[in-house]
């Protein structure tokens, strides 16, 4: 693992957050975003580029926006989505 990414060693990923996909010939982004947990409990968020053994240790993976949107009751916008899982081969 690169030095950079020591602190991955020590955290627990708790989520890999995959970019949408590329449109309109677009190149696809290597990186995505990975949630992790320290020691300490602290959550923090990182870009990373993912490799065999973060994708093994991930609790879950998914896709921007690619979940049910979350709706304010209030003012009926959207302030989010709920992470649907994908499979990552």
């Amino acid at each position: 693992m690169a030095p950079h990414l020591k602190f991955l060693e020590d955290s627990e990923v708790l989520a890999l957050l995959f970019p949408e996909p590329a449109a309109h010939g677009k190149p696809a982004t290597e990186q995505v975003m990975a949630l992790v947990q320290d020691a300490q409990g602290e959550i923090a968020l990182h870009t990373v580029v993912p490799d065999k053994n973060l994708l093994r240790r991930a609790r879950v993976t998914g896709r921007h926006k690619s979940g049910t949107p979350i709706i304010d009751p209030n003012t009926r916008e959207i302030i989010g989505y709920e992470l649907a899982p994908i499979a990552v081969a």
